[in-house]
């Protein structure tokens, strides 16, 4: 899976998850894609989360202000682009304390959430399986909320107020080999 380039045509909609994952360069992202690849990304979820809302020309300390401010929380919120909604799940232990343990999952995609013994799973339309640490109930609760902050943005972009880039090549603004 190492040094693989990810090309798509429209992004993020093509995005089932991503989520940070272990790599022997370091801090990496697992992405599992509509058609089933999984690609891995050579930086941290944090800088990913940036170059996604880079795509689009929106600012992420302007649009986290706007979400933190619509759903009355601070952390943990929702990535709201026009293309799709991801939301933030617990997919793993922290090695070390500054450890990532935080991806995202595209809100479109979800088909199915099953408790399972102090964890969950998520199911998505495609038959993709996530294990998740946690609650499946709050889980339940990031999908309400990102689905009012999902509806209350679309407006937004139907209006024209971001500009947004149709097309783009994942290879340039993702740096992979």
């Amino acid at each position: 899976m190492q040094g693989m380039v990810i090309v798509m045509d429209k992004i993020p909609k093509d995005i089932i998850y991503f989520v940070p994952q272990y790599t022997q360069e370091g801090d990496g992202v697992l992405i599992l894609l509509l058609n089933g690849e999984k690609k891995i990304c050579p930086f941290s979820i944090r800088s990913f989360t940036k170059r996604l809302y880079s795509l689009y020309a929106i600012d992420p300390a302007t649009i986290k202000k706007l979400i933190s401010k619509k759903i009355g929380q601070k952390n943990l919120l929702p990535i709201v682009l026009p293309d799709a909604t991801f939301i933030p799940v617990k997919t793993r232990k922290a090695r070390v304390r500054t450890d990532p343990i935080f991806g995202y999952v595209n809100m479109a995609q979800v088909f199915k959430i099953e408790e399972k013994e102090g964890n969950f799973e998520i199911l998505f339309k495609c038959g993709a399986v996530l294990s998740c640490f946690g609650s499946a109930k709050y889980f339940k609760r990031r999908i309400t909320a990102a689905s009012i902050i999902s509806d209350y943005f679309s407006s937004m972009w139907a209006k024209g107020v971001c500009t947004i880039k149709e097309e783009c090549e994942l290879e340039n603004v993702f740096g992979l080999e």
